[in-house]
């Protein structure tokens, strides 16, 4: 997993100015929740902006293999939903690749049916906690079962689902979707109270599918009914992907980009806080989606200075936080970052591999059990692994607009799992990244 491999290996050169208006993929949180919630609705949803990535084409492989029907064409995916009592039981077991989401998610769902499952995924995958999600799920009645925390999962048929009343002590949106998937099999309403904000995808899709649920930023109370199909189903770009372009436009010189239909959620932009509190030039202009905010991202060349991260935007930032990190090292003065604990649980434990990244970059790093603190420098180039991480990668070679010297990072298949055609996108905008394997 960390880095023997010589193939995928991508040089970032310095680049030109940044400039231009930039098409960014769909969203991947929301492709993986249309998925699944159009497979348990009643009747033909049409998906439109999908994101066709490594993870999200794993949720769609497991669907089908709950006997679901879905058509992919060029531009749209079309699922055929059976309802909730629609599942069909795999004939092997469910496999998922990389994507965690996808396997919690799916956790939620396949242990309230009357068929087993075994759910595997690969080294990586089977190394992430997984009981966090099996815990509040086996007091709804669910039957999981995992040795040391982790994958193969076993579920067994559960007798019968109950709705419970749950207080999240982890600030995650996949355990929270978890059991809202659960919950849609309950006997009875499902509360679930929680006093951090967590990404809400989940709760605003099923109330655009019609289902009774009731939520704001520390309570949702889910009653029993029914998911209805949706005609056209039109998910927004990625902000975790455009967030790479967003910060790459900041520290490289004379820049200005503009990102179109970008999902705006509040529950997600809380690295655009971060920043514009660093001192970034970024406008914002929102329109309003069938179901999520979207709208357009305006940003230029900024002069960056350090402050310490607020608690309360970790859990919106969290998949943003290794460009925190980036930027800091590339701001004035000193960063720190606490409270970040569950970026020791990721593809890779991304406060080591930030620091270790930065270190090699010639930044003046300190590791805490939490987080980092960051004295902003001079990035000087040199030679990274991915640590199997897309978003550490994706990282290490955007630093590459204010880099003394190229930067070679090694490892970068795992790019595929989130954003395909990443090294195309930022080079349209000005970057300049080659593959070393041709």
């Amino acid at each position: 997993m960390n880095g023997s491999k010589s193939e995928h290996n991508l040089l970032a050169k310095k680049s030109s100015n940044l400039n231009g208006t930039i098409a960014i993929p769909g969203d991947k949180s929301i492709s993986h929740r249309a998925i699944m919630i159009s497979m348990l609705a009643e009747g033909k949803t049409k998906i439109y902006n999908f994101l066709e990535a490594e993870d999200t084409l794993i949720t769609i492989n497991v669907a089908r293999q709950l006997g679901i029907e879905i058509n992919q064409s060029s531009n749209c995916i079309e699922v055929k939903g059976n309802g909730l009592a629609g599942i069909q039981q795999s004939n092997k077991d469910l496999y998922f690749g990389n994507s965690g989401t996808s396997m919690r998610l799916f956790m939620g769902i396949l242990s309230t049916q009357d068929f087993p499952s075994i759910l595997t995924g690969d080294d990586s995958l089977s190394q992430r906690p997984m009981e966090r999600v099996a815990l509040p799920l086996r007091k709804m009645g669910t039957i999981i079962n995992m040795e040391n925390n982790q994958a193969p999962i076993y579920i067994k048929p559960a007798k019968e689902i109950l709705g419970i009343k749950h207080t999240l002590d982890i600030a995650s949106a996949q355990v929270k979707s978890a059991i809202l998937f659960a919950a849609l099999y309950a006997n009875s309403k499902t509360v679930i109270v929680s006093e951090s904000i967590t990404r809400n995808h989940t709760e605003l899709m099923l109330q655009y599918f019609g289902y009774p649920i009731q939520y704001n930023d520390q309570k949702i109370v889910l009653n029993t009914g029914k998911l209805r199909s949706i005609e056209k189903l039109e998910i927004p770009c990625d902000f975790s992907s455009a967030a790479f372009l967003i910060l790459a436009t900041i520290l490289a010189k004379n820049s200005h980009i503009i990102l179109e239909n970008i999902g705006l959620n509040s529950t997600r932009i809380g690295f655009l806080k971060i920043l514009e509190m660093m001192g970034a030039d970024i406008k914002i202009t929102i329109d309003q989606n069938q179901f999520e905010p979207y709208g357009t991202i305006e940003i230029r060349s900024s002069q960056l200075h350090g402050i310490n991260v607020p608690k309360y935007l970790i859990p919106l930032s969290i998949d943003e936080l290794p460009l925190v990190f980036l930027a800091a090292a590339c701001a004035k003065g000193k960063t720190t970052v606490r409270n970040a604990d569950e970026l020791r649980l990721k593809e890779s434990d991304r406060i080591k591999s930030m620091k270790i990244t930065l270190t090699e970059f010639s930044i003046n790093v300190v590791e805490h059990n939490d987080g980092l603190t960051i004295e902003g420098g001079t990035i000087t180039g040199g030679e990274i692994d991915s640590f199997g991480d897309h978003r550490i990668a994706m990282t290490a070679l955007i630093a590459s607009v204010c880099s003394a010297d190229e930067i070679l990072v090694k490892n970068t298949k795992n790019i595929d799992t989130s954003f395909p055609n990443f090294v195309e996108t930022m080079n349209s905008a000005g970057l300049n990244i080659q593959s070393l394997d041709n």
